[in-house]
């Protein structure tokens, strides 16, 4: 059984906060929540510290025409699941693996520079690991929502205009993620609030270019942070992924709408048996049966083709969790590497 860890109410304004704004100065985010910057910087060091709350920087899911992003469901032996998660634990490519119910024993996220190295990783490395009988991709096209944009609305809407107005180089125009941004993108993806000398140190690069490099990437919204707790802590200990075929005339419709809900975490059209993949958080299962009735009722022709439960994510974004959902490690997430087969 999971352990709930249970936040006080800073600690949830202090998540909250860096969800908003989440390289904004400690000065800010004091300001904000009504305490010093010395004690909004020691309270996000108690909490990542113990793996109760994490940061993770990463490539804008909304480059996955370039990028590709894939989830992979994984039918496997009996008795071998956990034998084929840990294979796949340190891949730098597969960066989520959840174990489900449903049609599937694992759901992974799997995220690649390239489809000719997406290719390679599943010829050659999914298909080959020992307990895997079957492997079912589907590649997003587009990315209308993910984890990034998830809230735990703590705040109040006085502290979140506070915070959102935040940003270096509002609206600057810059080029995508490339390679040479792989240094930068791999230290931040374990150490989303790094100082510009920690980056520095970890990329061998000048402090100065790696603030023109994040202010720039982050202006534009190429960059991502998630700030997470453990789904269980946020009060949301359900997770269930739903795949969804609505018509092509009604996707980009339906995905506002799904996008919209409280619940989701993510929504994305893929190619495959259906065209819309949605992750919603939930505070039970009995939730979920209503939840897919006003999905009906908001989108006519909308059809349920699968769902999966989440039993429990060994990997998110990355993070290495423990069995209470704590960050143990974390895995750079190095899509550019070719895949180690």
């Amino acid at each position: 059984m999971q352990e709930t860890v249970q936040l006080d109410e800073l600690d949830y304004s202090l998540v909250n906060a860096l969800q908003i704004a989440p390289r904004a100065p400690w000065s800010l985010i004091g300001e904000v929540l009504g305490i010093s910057p010395v004690t909004a910087a020691r309270r996000w060091e108690r909490l990542s510290g113990e793996g109760h709350a994490w940061m993770t920087g990463y490539c804008s899911l909304t480059q996955v025409r370039d990028m590709p992003y894939v989830l992979v469901t994984l039918g496997c032996v009996a008795g071998s699941v956990q034998g084929v998660a840990d294979a796949l634990l340190d891949d730098p490519h597969t960066v989520t693996i959840s174990h489900t119910v449903g049609t599937s024993d694992l759901l992974l996220g799997v995220w690649m520079s390239s489809l000719r190295m997406l290719s390679r990783y599943v010829l050659d490395r999914l298909n080959r690991v020992p307990g895997v009988i079957t492997v079912r991709v589907s590649v997003a096209t587009e990315m209308f929502t993910e984890g990034s944009r998830w809230r735990l609305r703590s705040l109040d809407p006085r502290q979140q205009r506070a915070l959102s107005d935040w940003r270096p180089d509002p609206g600057v125009s810059a080029p995508m993620i490339s390679p040479g941004d792989r240094e930068l993108i791999v230290a931040l993806s374990g150490h989303g609030r790094a100082s510009l000398e920690d980056l520095a140190d970890r990329t061998q690069l000048s402090i100065s270019t790696v603030r023109r490099r994040l202010h720039r990437h982050l202006g534009s919204g190429a960059l991502s942070f998630r700030c997470e707790v453990p789904h269980t802590t946020a009060g949301f200990p359900v997770e269930a992924t739903l795949w969804i075929s609505v018509p092509s005339a009604r996707l980009a419709r339906t995905a506002a709408e799904l996008s919209g809900l409280p619940q989701t975490r993510m929504c994305a059209a893929v190619i495959g048996s259906s065209n819309l993949v949605v992750t919603v958080w939930l505070r039970s299962m009995s939730e979920l049966s209503p939840l897919e009735a006003e999905i009906m009722a908001r989108v006519p022709d909308v059809r349920v083709n699968d769902r999966m439960l989440t039993l429990r994510h060994l990997k998110l974004m990355g993070q290495v969790l423990d069995g209470s959902g704590r960050a143990q490690r974390y895995v750079p997430m190095d899509i550019w590497r070719e895949p180690a087969c």
